[in-house]
C-alpha cells in the first residue's frame, strides 16, 4: 500500500528527487561555461610533464566524493600547467583554461593546487601547500568548502554595498575584504575610493595601507626615497597612525614592528625595554597572526638579557 502510494505521488510530480549537489567535472572551461553556476569554477592544476606526482594526486582529488560535495555546483576541471611550454603545449594549455586567466610567473600559486574562480572568472581562492600535499581528502574538502562559503558571504556583503552609498558603502566594501583565505572583491580599492572620495569612513586608508611602503618611507635611505627622520620623529608618526581607528589590529602590528626596527637600529641595548613593550603589544593585538606568532622570538632574540647582535 505504502509503495503504491509513493509511486502515485512520484508520478504526479508531488514527490521530486533530491537535487544533485555534487560538482560536475568538465574537460575544459569552454564546456563548463554553458552550465556554470554561482559556485564558479575549481581548477585542479598539476604540473604537466614535470611533476608526475602532482598529476596523480590531482586525478585522485578531482575524483574524490568529498571534494565533489564540498565544491557545491562548481565546475571541476583537471588542468595542466607546463613549466617551459612549447608553442604546441601553450595551445593545449590554453584550450583547457579557456577564458580563465592563467597565473603569472610572480603570482602566489604553488603546484599542485586548486584554483577557485567565481562565475565571472575572477580568481578568489587557492588550496595548496601542506593541506593539499599531505592532507586527507576530508581536510582538503574542508578547505574548499570554507573558501566557497566565505566567497558567497563576501558576495552578499558586496550586494549590500552596491545598494548603499558614501561612507556606508565604503564600510561594507572593507567588511567584504576582511575574509581570511580568499582574495578581496575584484577592484575593491577603486570601488571604495569611488564610494567615499573624501575618506570619511577611513576605509580608503585601510584598504590602501602598505606596510612595506611605510617601512621604506620611514626606515629607508634617502637615496631610496626614505625620509631619514630621527628615532623620535619616526616613532611619533607610527604612534599617531595607531590612534586612527581606520587601521586593523594587523595593520597596527606593522606600525609596532616599524618602531621595533627603529629602536633596534638606533640603540639596541638601550632600547630593550621599549622593544619588549612593542613586541608585547603586537602579540596582544593578534597572537595568531604572523607578527603575533613571532613576538616572543623578538623578545627572546632582541630584548632579553642575553641579546646577541
Amino acid at each position: 500500500m505504502k509503495k503504491t502510494l509513493y509511486l502515485l505521488l512520484l508520478t504526479a510530480g508531488l514527490l521530486a528527487p533530491l537535487p544533485a549537489t555534487a560538482a560536475q567535472q568538465y574537460a575544459k572551461q569552454s564546456e563548463a561555461a554553458a552550465a556554470v553556476t554561482d559556485d564558479g569554477y575549481i581548477l585542479v592544476v598539476y604540473g604537466k610533464g614535470w611533476d608526475r606526482f602532482s598529476e596523480a594526486l590531482c586525478k585522485k582529488v578531482i575524483a574524490a566524493p568529498e571534494i565533489k560535495e564540498a565544491a557545491g555546483s562548481a565546475a571541476l576541471i583537471l588542468t595542466p600547467f607546463y613549466q617551459y611550454a612549447t608553442p604546441e603545449e601553450k595551445v593545449a594549455q590554453s584550450e583547457v583554461w579557456g577564458s580563465l586567466v592563467e597565473p603569472r610567473a610572480n603570482s602566489m600559486e604553488t603546484y599542485p593546487c586548486l584554483l577557485m574562480y567565481d562565475k565571472e572568472g575572477y580568481l578568489y581562492g587557492r588550496v595548496q601547500g601542506p593541506v593539499l600535499l599531505r592532507g586527507t581528502m576530508k581536510e582538503i574538502a574542508a578547505e574548499v568548502k570554507a573558501k566557497l562559503e566565505a566567497k558567497h558571504k563576501q558576495e552578499e556583503i558586496m550586494k549590500k554595498a552596491e545598494a548603499a552609498s558614501g561612507a556606508e558603502a565604503a564600510r561594507l566594501i572593507a567588511e567584504a575584504c576582511a575574509f581570511d583565505g580568499i582574495e578581496w572583491p575584484n577592484n575593491a580599492r577603486n570601488l571604495v575610493k569611488a564610494a567615499d572620495p573624501n575618506d570619511e569612513s577611513g576605509m580608503v586608508r585601510r584598504l590602501h595601507f602598505d606596510g612595506w611602503g611605510l617601512a621604506q618611507k620611514y626606515c629607508g635611505k634617502g637615496s631610496d626615497g626614505g625620509l631619514e627622520l630621527s628615532e623620535t620623529e619616526t616613532i611619533n608618526a607610527m604612534q599617531k597612525m595607531m590612534k586612527d581607528e581606520a587601521y586593523t589590529p594587523e595593520q597596527k602590528q606593522v606600525l609596532h614592528a616599524i618602531i621595533i626596527g627603529t629602536l633596534r637600529r638606533s640603540n639596541a641595548d638601550a632600547n630593550k625595554a621599549q622593544i619588549r613593550t612593542h613586541a608585547a603589544e603586537i602579540k596582544k593585538l593578534n597572537p595568531e597572526s604572523n607578527l603575533g606568532v613571532t613576538a616572543d622570538q623578538v623578545i627572546k632574540l632582541w630584548a632579553s638579557s642575553g641579546d646577541k647582535k
